[in-house]
């Protein structure tokens, strides 16, 4: 017997719809609050990692002197490092915004670098490239410089996404036979 491929029924679009919608509309409604919820939620999923990772080694080692030292110095760091995250989100989310500011200004400099590259016939795509990485960096300069304003913008962008994702999936629904 041949299995038919997974369909997607009206009621699971719609409440996929409805999800997305929610959750946009709750982004919107806060989004300095969703952001640190992240953060601090990757601060203690990083704790709990470096918590497994030693306790992984601690029962398989049968002696303590053969437990590798940098896997415990590692899972220690990782400990203590998710520990400060999770009880001080708010700094550690603008020094994440910093450092993602400085690698999309590396990326746009490489996206500049190939559009200079490009073969001379394709003069249109090689101005295209050129623009596309010069936005690139600018918001990098502009994610890295102000990562506070970039905190606020990038949630709103994310809310506005999920609300238009759930009115499109609702209307795939409503479409539906």
């Amino acid at each position: 017997m041949v299995e038919q491929p997974a369909t997607y029924s009206r009621f699971s679009v719609t409440m996929t719809g409805a999800l997305l919608v929610f959750l946009g509309v709750a982004v919107l409604a806060n989004p300095g609050g969703v952001t640190i919820f992240v953060v601090r939620l990757v601060g203690f999923a990083c704790a709990v990692f470096g918590v497994t990772i030693a306790a992984g080694h601690l029962l398989r080692a049968h002696a303590i002197d053969a437990i590798p030292f940098e896997e415990l110095a590692g899972a220690g760091v990782l400990l203590l490092l998710g520990m400060v995250v999770a009880v001080f989100p708010q700094g550690f989310a603008k020094v994440l915004f910093s450092v993602l500011g400085v690698l999309i200004v590396m990326s746009g400099l490489a996206d500049i670098a190939r559009s200079r590259t490009m073969v001379a016939d394709d003069d249109q795509k090689e101005r295209v490239a050129l623009r596309i990485g010069i936005i690139t960096v600018a918001t990098g300069i502009f994610v890295a410089i102000l990562p506070s304003a970039a905190l606020r913008i990038v949630p709103l962008i994310c809310g506005v996404a999920l609300v238009i994702d759930g009115l499109s999936e609702l209307y795939l629904a409503l479409r539906m036979e």
